[in-house]
C-alpha cells in the first residue's frame, strides 16, 4: 500500500503510528510495523499498538477490549450536557447489551439503502449544492474550496439520500461540524468552553431534527420515513436511542467520507500529472470493470479511484480499544485499563479485490456502512470532476488536516499558516 507518486526518499519517517495518519507516504512506516513490532507497547505513545491483519483481528475481537475506557463511556468534557447524551447513546460507543440490541437492527437499515439511477441522481444533485455553497463560501479558486467540500458534500448527499429536504442540508451540515468539533476538542487536555458549547448546542438541535425527520418531515417513501415505520413495529425501540444514532449516521460520515472524496482527488490529480508512470496497475475484476462501461465516463474514474483509496490510501488510519480486563492478546499479557492504538492502516488490503477492507474496521464493531460511503464519495469525486477543475494543479499536495485517527488530504497551501 502506498500513496501515488510521493517520494519516499524525500521525507523522514513518521515519529509513531499517529504522526503517520498526516505523514505524507506513511506506508512505508506502517510496512515496518507490521514486521518488527506486530504487537508491542510504545512508550512515547503510552499504550499498546496493534500492527498487522492478526494483532488487529485479535485485538477487535477480543470480549475484553472495549470502546471506551471502562466506567467512562462519554468523555469527561462531554458528560455535563446535550453533546454527552447523545455520545452515551451512539451504538458504535457502547459494548454489550446496549450495542447488541441496536447494532443488528440498525445495520439492516442501512441495508434497505439503495444506489438505483433516481438516488444517483439525487446525490448528484447533493454533491452540486454542496459545490456550489463551497465555491460561494471560499471563492472559485479550486484550493479555495475543495478543504470544504469534500466535507460538506458527504453531509449533503447522506441527507438527500435518507430523505432531509434540500432547504436542510447547509444546516445540518452547520451542526454536524460544530459536534463534530466538540468530540475532538473533548480529548484536549484543557477543551475550549466555547467549542464545547456549540457542540452541545448542536446534539440538541440535530437530536430534535432527527425526531422531526422521523415524525412527518421526511417525505413518503424515503428511507427516514421506512425506519420511523420500522421502529414503530418494534416494542423494544427507544426513539431517544434512535434520533442519537441518525445524528451519529452523519457524524461518522464527515470525516471518514471527506477522507474518501479528499483522498481520491489527491491520488487521481498525481497520476493525471504523472501519466507516463507504470507504477500504479488498478486491479479491478473485467466484470466490474465491464459494469462500470456504462457509466458515465467521470462517475467510473471515480469509482474506480475510491476503490482503489479504500486498499491503498484509506481514510480511517487508527482506532483504540480499552481493556476492561485483565487479558492475553497475540502472546502479550494486558492489564485492565491497558489502552490499545489499533492500527488500520498499517494491516493492508492485498491486491485483491476480495480483501478486507480494514478501514472500516472488523469484528462486532465493523462499520455496516461501506456501500453507501463508497457511493457518496463516488458521486463526490465524480461532481469535481465534471467542474473542470484541472486535476494537475492540484498533484503536489502534501498536506493532511492535523487529526489523530483519520486522514484526509488537504488541498489549501502547504505551508504552516495555511
Amino acid at each position: 500500500m502506498f500513496a501515488a507518486n510521493v517520494d519516499t526518499h524525500a521525507v523522514s519517517p513518521p515519529a509513531n503510528a499517529l504522526a503517520a495518519v498526516i505523514h505524507a507516504n506513511p506506508y512505508p512506516y506502517y510496512a515496518s510495523l507490521v514486521e518488527r513490532r506486530a504487537f508491542d507497547f510504545d512508550t512515547s505513545l503510552g499504550m499498546w499498538v496493534a500492527a498487522g491483519p492478526e494483532a488487529v483481528a485479535a485485538v477487535l475481537r477480543h470480549p475484553a477490549c472495549g470502546v471506551r475506557p471502562a466506567g467512562a463511556t462519554v468523555p469527561a468534557a462531554l458528560a455535563e450536557g446535550a453533546a454527552g447524551d447523545w455520545f452515551g447513546s451512539l451504538v458504535r460507543m457502547n459494548d454489550g447489551t446496549a450495542h447488541a440490541a441496536m447494532k443488528p437492527w440498525l445495520k439492516a437499515r442501512l441495508a434497505t439503502l439503495r444506489a438505483d439511477g433516481a438516488t444517483l441522481a439525487r446525490l448528484r444533485d447533493a454533491s452540486q449544492a454542496a459545490c456550489s455553497d463551497a465555491c460561494l463560501a471560499h471563492g472559485e479558486a479550486p484550493t479555495a474550496w475543495l478543504d470544504d467540500f469534500v466535507f460538506r458534500q458527504p453531509i449533503y448527499a447522506l441527507a438527500a439520500w435518507l430523505g432531509v429536504s434540500p432547504s436542510h442540508w447547509a444546516h445540518v451540515y452547520d451542526d454536524v461540524q460544530m459536534l463534530v468539533a466538540a468530540m475532538a476538542e473533548s480529548a484536549k487536555s484543557a477543551p475550549r468552553a466555547d467549542i464545547l458549547k456549540r457542540g452541545h448546542n448542536a446534539a440538541t438541535t440535530l437530536r430534535s431534527r432527527a425526531t422531526r425527520w422521523l415524525d412527518h418531515d421526511a417525505g413518503s417513501g424515503t428511507w427516514l420515513r421506512d425506519t420511523a415505520r420500522s421502529a414503530a413495529r418494534n416494542e423494544a425501540m427507544d426513539y431517544g436511542v434512535l434520533t442519537a444514532n441518525i445524528v451519529g449516521l452523519f457524524t461518522q460520515t464527515h470525516d471518514a467520507c471527506a477522507g474518501l472524496v479528499a483522498n481520491s482527488l489527491r491520488r487521481l490529480a498525481r497520476h493525471a500529472s504523472h501519466t507516463s508512470h507504470t507504477s500504479h496497475t488498478s486491479q479491478t475484476p473485467p466484470s466490474a470493470a465491464r459494469d462500470r462501461a456504462a457509466l458515465p465516463a467521470n462517475l467510473s474514474a471515480a469509482i474506480a479511484a475510491v476503490s482503489d483509496v479504500i486498499r491503498f490510501d484509506p481514510p480511517v488510519h487508527n482506532t483504540r480499544r480499552f481493556l476492561h480486563a485483565p487479558a492475553v492478546i497475540a502472546e502479550r499479557p494486558l492489564a485492565r485499563g491497558d489502552a490499545v492504538l489499533v492500527v488500520l492502516a498499517a494491516a493492508p488490503a492485498g491486491a485483491s479485490t476480495d480483501d478486507t477492507a480494514w478501514t472500516f474496521g472488523h469484528g462486532a464493531h465493523a462499520c455496516p456502512g461501506r456501500s453507501p460511503a463508497s457511493t457518496i464519495a463516488a458521486v463526490g469525486v465524480q461532481t469535481v470532476l465534471d467542474s473542470d477543475v484541472a486535476l494537475p494543479s492540484l498533484a503536489n499536495g502534501t498536506a493532511y488536516h492535523p487529526l489523530g485517527n483519520v486522514r484526509i488530504a488537504r488541498f489549501h497551501i502547504d505551508t504552516p499558516e495555511s
